[in-house]
């Protein structure tokens, strides 16, 4: 009769190996901890829905910063082009709030302005700021609320107004940027103005 083959040489060996690959994995979830401790100081809040949603959209303590600059992308794009104009204006506001100290989220700035994001990621950007905006109080949110949606309008004027602010060409902004500052109102409101309230 044959004995069973054995992978490991010893007992010792086993729990040795054992306890390595436990070892790795605290290290693996300690890293993750600190990941997510940094993002949920970034955007400020310690709602895990929140970051569950940020980590899933692929945000990361880095790019975190990025967060507020998303929909001005989405703004830029959705003409189907980023015009150098757009570009511009977008860089400077980055560059205003110190990320090109931050080189990964300037690179991935960069790529969002080559490389246009999927509407998945737009909306669930505008959702989760949505979200970070209602746990704040009221008159921080409508500070926010307008300084983001006059920033979306500097993106859509700096293209628009070669061809005057009321042309054709920038209909599809003025609509998005109704659409986001429709999004980005409270549950409670949306919820009543949907119902007629």
């Amino acid at each position: 009769m044959r004995e069973p083959v054995c992978h490991f040489d010893t007992e010792a060996e086993y729990f040795h190996r054992r306890d390595a690959e436990l070892i790795d994995e605290m290290r693996k979830r300690a890293a993750l901890d600190e990941q997510r401790r940094r993002m949920a100081e970034a955007c400020q809040t310690e709602n895990p829905r929140i970051l569950d949603a940020l980590e899933k959209l692929g945000y990361d303590s880095t790019t975190i910063p990025l967060l507020y600059l998303v929909p001005l992308v989405h703004v830029a794009w959705i003409d189907g082009s980023v015009n150098q104009a757009e570009r511009s204006r977008i860089m400077v506001m980055a560059a205003l709030q110190g990320l090109r100290e931050n080189v990964s989220a300037d690179q991935q700035l960069t790529l969002w302005l080559d490389q246009r994001p999927s509407e998945e990621f737009f909306r669930g950007t505008l959702q989760v700021i949505r979200a970070i905006l209602e746990s704040l109080p009221e008159n921080t949110r409508k500070t926010r609320k307008e300084f983001l949606i006059r920033r979306c309008r500097e993106v859509a004027f700096a293209s628009c107004s070669r061809f005057g602010w009321k042309s054709r060409v920038c209909f599809s902004k003025r609509f998005l940027i109704r659409q986001i500052g429709r999004l980005l109102e409270p549950a409670e409101q949306t919820t009543a103005a949907a119902a007629g309230v």
